[in-house]
């Protein structure tokens, strides 16, 4: 796995406003990076407090709860939703089903569809220089969770929205979901309140969403220090299997970062990618279509992005 099998890589990503801009944007995000963020503290305080609680609170069935509600919200909702669907455009769906995808990452609780896109995006655009939000060069508590807390935390001057995600700032329903992020949670826990009482609550809640948290900010650090490299990116990402495990498959970064719009991650059969494997069944369900993968020319000797039946331009040239 560590062998370098490709040695230029284009990963930036093209949004259509304007470059000349970026050097003052990126003042901008600099700008943002300053004083303790104290709503966030505050929360991930009481949410950590509470997931210790939950530790005395524990049924079996609240477990069960607790892990079906992870898979929704963090394989369904930020893997497959946030992340390789609204962010890089890997794959298709019907708006319906792309709502309902954002609707579930919401209840992780890592902010707005709208903010986690122009993070992300940001980050790729930047990756471990400046101006990347969480790049471990900063240190390794920074990337996992000091950018939250007194870094740009996914609040974003207009300006930055519009540069990096015009695609979203078109769609009122995301427009609207950016804004009250926080209430599908709000019901999901009054629900479990209701159902299960405090245990359920408390693990399908606010256990789950502290763990959650952490899975997806070790995907910002852990993923960039520690692990193989597949390809000789410009960049320090890794794939690292427990981190892929603990995040239904975001952790083989270094395969994405390589191929940022393929929607699949896991390029080799050991590499267990659900969330790959959930958009698969979406497309045999007929729910999704135009996707993105990459797999190996054995004829070029060079991985390539292929787009349903028809090969597309190497991933390594620059897509979309």
């Amino acid at each position: 796995m560590g062998k370098v099998e490709i040695r230029r890589l284009d990963l930036q990503f093209h949004p259509s406003r304007d470059m000349s801009d970026e050097s003052e944007i990126n003042e901008t995000i600099l700008e943002e990076r300053k004083g303790i963020k104290w709503n966030a503290t505050v929360f991930i305080a009481l949410f950590h407090l509470s997931a210790v609680a939950a530790l005395f609170m524990f049924s079996w069935r609240a477990l069960l709860v607790s892990i079906v509600l992870w898979w929704i919200s963090a394989s369904l909702g930020v893997g497959m939703g946030f992340h390789r669907l609204l962010t890089h455009r890997a794959y298709k769906t019907p708006k319906l089903v792309e709502y309902f995808l954002t609707l579930c990452g919401t209840l992780t609780l890592e902010g707005g569809p709208i903010y986690w896109v122009v993070t992300h995006r940001i980050h790729h655009a930047h990756t471990d220089a400046p101006g990347d939000p969480h790049t471990p060069r900063d240190g390794g508590w920074w990337a996992h969770v000091g950018w939250i807390l007194w870094g740009t935390g996914q609040q974003y001057d207009s300006s930055v929205v519009a540069r990096y995600a015009p695609d979203m700032v078109k769609d009122s329903f995301h427009l609207w979901l950016n804004r009250l992020y926080w209430v599908p949670l709000v019901f999901l826990g009054l629900g479990l309140l209701a159902f299960g009482g405090w245990p359920y609550l408390m693990w399908g809640t606010f256990f789950r969403v502290t763990f959650n948290l952490h899975a997806t900010w070790l995907v910002n650090s852990a993923t960039h220090m520690w692990g193989r490299r597949r390809f000789a990116t410009r960049d320090d990402s890794r794939n690292n299997w427990w981190v892929a495990l603990l995040t239904f498959g975001e952790g083989w970064h270094n395969n994405h970062h390589a191929h940022p719009t393929s929607a699949r991650h896991g390029l080799k059969w050991y590499e267990i990618d659900f969330n790959w494997w959930g958009i698969r069944l979406m497309q045999f369900m007929g729910l999704a279509r135009r996707i993105k993968r990459v797999r190996f020319d054995r004829t070029s000797t060079a991985w390539q992005l292929v787009t349903g039946r028809v090969k597309s331009q190497r991933s390594y040239e620059g897509v979309d």
